[in-house]
This record gives structure tokens, C-alpha cells and sequence, in this order.
């Protein structure tokens, strides 16, 4: 009974260590072939590498950059990437040219295939090289329900850099809504006339489209969209009107005053606190009357804000003497002091 049981184990053993062998050499055999796979791309990069250089620099065609082997269109690629990761203007143009031309077809045939990481994979390379051939390709897949979310964020922020015109219309039919973030990453890459287009239809779009147009306006200081801005301070959404706040603020203009006083009567403590802040980067006229309101609030922040918003006028340090020194409200007064001294500290003078 005992010999059989160790002539089992001995079986056991030898069947895991073959498999074991088994897995070393099949490890061996692939790092190897990879390396000689990367020392031939390597090779032919050095052979091309002049070639891509005349191409992109002096407009030289060259019939070394026609790939006949995935040894070669791995070559090109890396040099292309390589290459537009440095160069700008006319030569970033070229590279998209030629990833167009030798691409195309062998980058439409990866984006038909089941792998997900596939598919990825060369989305980032579409992306990377701003291809404009395979576009439609692009649109078919983004209203296709299979396409994860994942390669429509790509597919949208390809589409945006090539300023596509159909970009509206299918923000609008898009089944699965992307985070605010996600959004802003794909209105940052449209031009003027794009963003243009596609806030012509701000009411069709999906709520997180919404917050981030909003958003890039304020980060990109649109100045002619001041009145778009103002406009959605009236929306029933409480982080509409806020976010509009916020972005005019971060614009630095108003062009009616009459809205941060409205702001400064809200219910909402944090419409409130917006007022005070848009007072103190727009610097609207009679602004400190709102602010003398706004610093005997109720909330720490608000009061704080006002106090702060005071000294973005010529006049602000003056105005918080006369709150300390005079206020019947004590909160008030405190934190006028409070912000005579930072004011003093930051070269203020009275």
C-alpha cells in the first residue's frame, strides 16, 4: 500500500516538473524570439530613419516607407510616435498624412477585431497620430451598443481634434454619458469655431456635457461667452447656476451687476459665497454695497469671502476700517480685522 502511494507521488512529481520544463522553455523560446523581433524593428529603424526625417522636414517621398512586413510598420510607427511627441505645425500635419496613407487599412482591420486590447491599442496610435481617414470607421463604432465606454472617450477625443463636424449631433445620440471630466477633455481639443457649433446646442445635450462646457469656457477665459454664462444663471439647476458663477469669475467679467446681487439674496449659502467671489474678480460696479451685506452673513465662508473680495478694490481697505471701526454687527467686525492685517501683510495700504 505504501509503495503505491509513493510510486503516485513520484508520478505527480515528474508530471509537474515536465510541465514546469514545459513552461520554462515555451518562456525562453518567446523572450527570445521577441528579442530578435525587436532587434530587427530597431535595425530597419535606423535604416528608415533619414527617410522619415526628408519626409516630414523637406516633403521627400521615399519608397522605404512603404511597409511590406509587421517588422517594418512596427519600425515606422515607433519613429512616427517618436517623432510627434517633439514636432509641431506643419511636420505634426505630415506625420498625419502618412499615418493616413500606410496605416489606414491595417488599423481598420485591428478595430474589427474581438480583443478589446487590441481595439485600444490602436485607438491610442489613431489618437497619437491625429488620422482623419478612419473617422467614419470612428462614428460607425461609437453608435455601435458593443464599443465599451472606454474606446468612445477615445473615439470622441479623436473625432475633437479633428474638429468633426458631426461632433453635436452625436454628443446628443450618445446612449452612454461620460463624466464631466471626461467631457472636458474632449472639449479642450476643439478650436473656436468647433466649440462654437456645438454651445448652439447646449440644450440638447446630455447634464455632465453641460457642466463641462460651462467649465471650459470659465478655464479658457472665453470672454465673448460672458452673456452665454449669464444666461444659465436663470436655470432651475442649482450646479448650473453655480458653475456659471464660478466661470464668469474665472473670466473676470460681468456685464450685469444685477445678477450678483440676486446671487447675494439666495437662500443658498453657497450662491452666496459665489457672489462674493465674482465681486472680487470682476470687480463690478457697486460691488463693495454688496459686499458690505455679504460680510455680516451668517456663514463663516461667505463673510470670509467678502472680507477677501473687499481688497480687490482700490477703495476695498478703506471700506473694511470703516466695518471694524463702526459695524454693529460683531462677527463682521472680526473679520474685517482679520483681513485689514492679511491685507496690510500682502502691501496694502491704508
Amino acid at each position: 500500500m505504501l509503495s503505491q502511494e509513493i510510486v503516485l507521488l513520484v508520478w505527480i512529481a515528474l508530471v509537474l516538473l515536465s510541465a514546469l520544463t514545459g513552461m520554462f522553455l515555451y518562456l525562453v523560446i518567446k523572450k527570445a524570439l521577441e528579442m530578435s523581433q525587436e532587434k530587427k524593428i530597431k535595425h530597419y529603424m535606423e535604416q528608415i530613419h533619414q527617410a522619415v526625417y526628408a519626409y516630414l522636414y523637406q516633403e521627400q517621398n521615399s519608397r522605404h516607407l512603404l511597409p511590406d512586413s509587421s517588422i517594418k510598420y512596427f519600425a515606422i510607427e515607433r519613429l512616427l510616435t517618436e517623432y510627434s511627441s517633439v514636432i509641431e505645425g506643419e511636420g505634426k500635419a505630415r506625420i498625419s498624412q502618412l499615418a493616413d496613407e500606410l496605416f489606414h487599412d491595417r488599423y481598420k482591420t485591428f478595430l474589427q477585431q474581438k480583443k478589446w486590447s487590441s481595439r485600444m491599442n490602436v485607438l491610442y496610435k489613431i489618437d497619437g497620430f491625429r488620422m482623419k481617414s478612419l473617422s467614419e470607421v470612428l462614428r460607425e463604432m461609437l453608435m455601435d451598443e458593443k464599443t465599451s465606454k472606454e474606446e468612445k472617450l477615445i473615439i470622441f477625443r479623436c473625432l475633437s481634434t479633428n474638429q468633426d463636424e458631426a461632433l453635436s449631433e452625436l454628443f446628443q445620440s450618445e446612449p452612454v454619458p461620460l463624466s464631466v471630466l471626461e467631457y472636458r477633455s474632449i472639449l479642450n481639443r476643439m478650436d473656436e469655431k468647433t466649440f462654437i457649433k456645438i454651445t448652439d446646442d447646449y440644450s440638447l445635450y446630455p447634464y455632465p456635457l453641460k457642466l463641462a462646457i460651462i467649465d471650459m469656457i470659465g478655464i479658457q477665459k472665453k470672454l465673448d461667452y460672458v452673456q452665454f454664462l449669464e444666461d444659465q444663471l436663470s436655470d432651475e439647476n442649482f450646479e448650473i447656476r453655480i458653475r456659471s458663477m464660478k466661470a464668469i469669475g474665472e473670466v473676470g467679467y460681468l456685464s450685469d451687476s444685477e445678477v450678483v446681487k440676486r446671487f447675494a439674496r439666495s437662500d443658498q449659502w453657497e450662491e452666496r459665497l459665489m457672489a462674493a467671489k465674482v465681486i472680487g474678480k470682476t470687480r463690478v460696479v457697486n460691488g463693495l454695497d454688496v459686499l458690505d451685506t455679504l460680510i455680516k452673513d451668517s456663514s463663516w465662508m461667505v463673510r470670509a469671502q467678502a472680507a477677501r473680495a473687499f481688497l480687490s478694490y482700490s477703495d476695498g481697505l478703506e471700506r473694511l476700517y470703516d466695518i471694524r471701526f463702526t459695524s454693529d454687527d460683531p462677527f463682521a467686525r472680526d473679520m474685517a480685522s482679520e483681513w485689514i492685517e492679511r491685507g496690510i501683510e500682502d502691501g496694502y495700504s491704508y
